[in-house]
């Protein structure tokens, strides 16, 4: 199932930040997003490994989330203040 959904959201990812991105910038977006993809895939089942050998499981599943929660909290506040600094 993992296999499925990431099969059907990662064409259509890539597809929605190729559509909002400047021409000029697309080489360099789709690149640092397809590093990003890559890090995800390699790193996220060593985090959880790493977490549940010591704790468990569950709290593997749960620093994942945790490090995704950070990031996208990150991504949002660095895209706030990049908007207020155009406006």
């Amino acid at each position: 199932m993992i296999g499925v959904g990431t099969g059907l959201i990662t064409p259509l990812g890539f597809a929605a930040l190729a559509a909002s991105t400047p021409p000029a910038r697309l080489g360099q977006t789709m690149g640092a997003a397809e590093l990003g993809r890559e890090l995800g895939d390699a790193g996220g089942p060593l985090l959880v490994a790493a977490v549940a050998s010591a704790a468990g499981l569950a709290y593997g599943f749960g620093a994942l989330a945790l490090l995704l929660a950070l990031g996208a909290g990150l991504a949002l506040t660095r895209r706030a203040r990049t908007a207020d600094r155009t406006t």
